[in-house]
């Protein structure tokens, strides 16, 4: 029997499903499906763009033939305040009495605004050892926006939870080593640190996909859609088209470059036996050409593309869509969320 929850990532570029079954503990991808998002998206305002937007919604279920009516639905990280803080080894009782104070020092709404969450990463068995703590503060206007939105749609919302933490369920085991997660979408790319399948740091950067594609136009003066292929087929690789693609393409990649290795500084300062070994690439920006390696030379970390449905069973959809788990992590980690 399929989850009884679909996963629905509402990107700012594109809307993408995902449900799944799991078996015995073998996993079945049993539906999949993505449409472009109408323009602006969930950043939109207008009452006609968002109702634009609950329509796409629903003909992208209908695309994919989802099976139920309740869904999980990832928030955009830009628009949620994460922070790990670290706080005396208080009992869970003593922790739910302080929260709220201490959350108001690292959120810059009032605490009355937001939805607060928190979750106890490390709790040491030193007594006088602080522990950490992963703070998420979501403004309940955001929330009830995307309320509406997936009600419109004629969908229920079963759970709202962070792109990051869709990502760190879809693609980290609790062995593996900490690693960051490079989510490289058009509008924005998103990093997460990830240790035992927890998220300790979040950080959004303007910085997409979108960005590569203006300046590929710029530079040769070239409508958007042969832009796109000059970025598909050419990227980053210096045997390419006498390595001029590159060159343009490079500069940009910096900022992604600089961003990391501040991730991988936090790790040091903030976390415990946290020393970063590997990125792990998804989203569409993961297949540009060259980029692995050159994230391997500027970062001397391993870099490995991260493929969501890298443990399912390979049959049925799964055969029809390959290396697309890269792509809908989010939705797949948050329809494994049931």
């Amino acid at each position: 029997m399929a989850n009884q929850t679909f996963g629905l990532d509402i990107g700012r570029s594109f809307i993408k499903v995902v449900q799944v079954k799991i078996v015995g503990g073998k996993k079945y991808l049993e539906a999949a499906a993505s449409i472009q998002t109408p323009s602006g998206g969930i950043m939109n305002e207008s009452p006609i763009e968002l109702k634009k937007l609950s329509d796409g919604i629903k003909l992208c279920v209908d695309n994919a033939r989802i099976s139920t009516d309740r869904c999980a639905v990832s928030l955009i990280e830009s628009q949620v305040v994460s922070h790990l803080i670290q706080m005396p080894n208080l009992t869970d009782k003593e922790l739910a009495a302080a929260i709220n104070w201490e959350a108001e020092q690292y959120i810059p709404l009032p605490v009355k605004d937001v939805n607060l969450q928190y979750k106890v990463i490390l709790r040491p068995t030193d007594s006088s050892a602080p522990m950490d703590i992963l703070l998420i503060a979501a403004p309940k206007r955001v929330i009830n926006k995307y309320l509406k939105i997936v009600k419109d749609a004629g969908f229920a919302v079963e759970a709202l939870e962070t792109e990051s933490a869709a990502l760190a369920r879809a693609l980290i085991k609790k062995d593996d080593p900490v690693t960051i997660l490079v989510s490289l979408g058009a509008v924005s790319t998103e990093l997460v640190v990830v240790k035992e399948a927890n998220v300790l740091f979040t950080r959004s950067i303007a910085t997409g996909g979108i960005n590569l594609t203006k300046a590929v136009m710029a530079e040769f003066n070239l409508p958007q859609n042969q832009a796109e292929e000059y970025k598909h087929t050419y990227g980053i690789l210096e045997d390419k088209l006498s390595g001029k693609v590159a060159q343009v393409l490079k500069p940009i990649l910096e900022i992604l470059v600089s961003e990391i290795l501040k991730a991988f500084e936090f790790s040091k300062t903030h976390v415990k036996d946290s020393s970063i070994g590997r990125l792990v690439l998804c989203g569409g920006g993961a297949f540009l050409p060259g980029l692995s390696q050159f994230l391997t030379e500027r970062t001397s970390m391993e870099v490995s593309l991260g493929d969501a449905w890298a443990d399912f069973e390979k049959e049925g959809l799964l055969l029809k869509m390959p290396g697309q788990g890269i792509v809908f992590s989010v939705a797949c980690g948050l329809a494994l969320r049931s």
